[in-house]
């Protein structure tokens, strides 16, 4: 069993991958020296090659080299170009005005979830969440946006379940993973531990789950498919809260009436179910 995360997102419906590709002429050897610079740049906060050539690039490009060397607005950046290269695809809107609300309340209900790092400290979502203001107080003052109002009241309503999304993903990563912040641990033992456990489990099941009930230290989770319930053991049940979304492996030997949490692949908040379909896709 792989030990990486992954997410099943409603952007990436079908089961056969399509590869598209672009063919950009440049008009004359400065258009492709400018071209290299720019790919030199977007290459620090790892935007795909076609971001280059589309308007949310050029924008991405001139934020960083307002602040070149913060690490918080190269995360950000590397989630944002993610969220338009990868997620969206080619249905990625045509120009900042042309999007929706719910443009950004998927990337912070979302596709942020999925993409937040685990930290001993803890601070990735309030990172994110100043780094997303900033950047659109900026955009707005650039290209005559108003998404700011938006932006901040979506922002205020998911930090509260946000940081209870991180708390548990943390929770979970130290739960299979107990020296993971130490400066000598090495995962091949844990994820050797991990593995022979799952080995001996009879029933397995990969999937979405919503947290519908905590009886003492069983959590009760209901998958989305097929609204089966399932009694999970040994999560850090104090860090998990009614409603959260869980995607990851379960599974269970022979004879046992309760489950174990074998992989986590993203935990999101409630108002993340409506982006999320068990169509499993590696980002």
């Amino acid at each position: 069993m792989k030990n990486n995360r992954h997410t099943k997102h409603r952007r990436h419906a079908g089961n056969k991958p399509e590869v598209q590709m672009r063919v950009h002429q440049f008009a004359n050897p400065n258009e492709r020296q400018e071209f290299l610079i720019n790919l030199a740049i977007s290459s620090e906060f790892e935007m795909r090659y076609r971001g280059l050539l589309e308007y949310y690039g050029k924008e991405f490009i001139a934020y960083k080299q307002l602040e070149p060397s913060d690490k918080k607005r190269n995360e950000f950046l590397r989630i944002m170009s993610k969220f338009m290269t990868d997620c969206l695809e080619d249905k990625c809107p045509s120009a900042w005005q042309r999007c929706e609300p719910s443009f950004w309340e998927e990337l912070l209900f979302t596709f942020y979830p999925h993409s937040m790092k685990i930290s001993s400290e803890e601070k990735e979502v309030e990172n994110f969440l100043s780094q997303i203001k900033k950047f659109v107080m900026w955009l707005d003052k650039r290209v005559g946006t108003s998404w700011y109002s938006i932006v901040e009241e979506y922002s205020d309503l998911a930090s509260s379940e946000l940081k209870s999304c991180e708390h548990l993903l943390n929770g979970l990563f130290l739960n299979d993973f107990p020296r993971i912040y130490f400066d000598d641990w090495g995962p091949e033992q844990d994820i050797e531990r991990i593995n022979h456990q799952y080995a001996q489990c009879t029933d397995t099941l990969s999937s979405i789950f919503e947290v519908t009930s905590i009886i003492e230290d069983t959590v009760v989770l209901t998958e989305f498919d097929t609204n089966r319930t399932y009694y999970i053991k040994g999560l850090p049940y104090k860090l998990v809260k009614i409603g959260m979304i869980m995607s990851g492996i379960i599974g269970k030997k022979r004879g046992e009436l309760t489950w174990n949490w074998y992989q986590t692949d993203g935990i999101y908040p409630q108002r993340g179910k409506n982006y999320l379909t068990l169509k499993q896709v590696t980002i």
